[in-house]
């Protein structure tokens, strides 16, 4: 009986955690690639990354700065489902979007402070049939190279929006 006790509980964990493990594999999957520029159909509005630029960060660090921006249909609908952005590199490594924005982005593009990061309030902002528009930005390593923004609507997983920092 003592077993048991011990037994079943492990016995689910281990069930839930593979269960976790597999949605979250499947999380981000099947990137929908866009250029810088260019206009991509996603989730129900036409979406355009329209700029990724790195700046020296301070403390040794690199700032990426992302601003995209969506044009929908029915923005208040879009504005209700959570978003996730993020940055990734050529070796697999991730990062999250940073709180509060570093001194050289606020510095050099203030006008990138104003937005919202993704989803409900920048599309709450969105005057009719104009396009709501968002930024973020990363802290990483100097040395990160080959970035990769990604931006995903959970109403659309596995789909994501994918876009490559230009070549420099």
């Amino acid at each position: 009986m003592t077993a048991l006790v011990v037994a079943l509980p492990a016995a689910l964990v281990v069930q839930t955690w593979g269960s976790i493990k597999d949605w979250r594999s499947q999380f981000l999957r099947q990137p929908l690639s866009a250029t810088l520029g260019q206009p991509i159909d996603y989730a129900g509005a036409s979406w355009t990354v329209t700029r990724i630029t790195r700046l020296a960060g301070s403390e040794g660090n690199a700032v990426v700065l992302a601003e995209f921006e969506a044009l929908a249909a029915d923005p208040k609908a879009l504005g209700a489902v959570p978003c996730k952005v993020r940055l990734s590199d050529g070796s697999g490594r991730e990062w999250q979007p940073t709180l509060f924005a570093d001194p050289m982005v606020r510095k050099q593009y203030p006008e990138a402070q104003q937005r919202s990061l993704c989803g409900g309030m920048a599309f709450a902002a969105a005057e009719p049939g104009k396009p709501a528009r968002m930024a973020a930005s990363f802290s990483i390593p100097p040395a990160a190279s080959s970035l990769t923004l990604s931006i995903g609507l959970y109403s659309a997983l596995p789909n994501h929006l994918s876009v490559s920092e230009p070549r420099t």
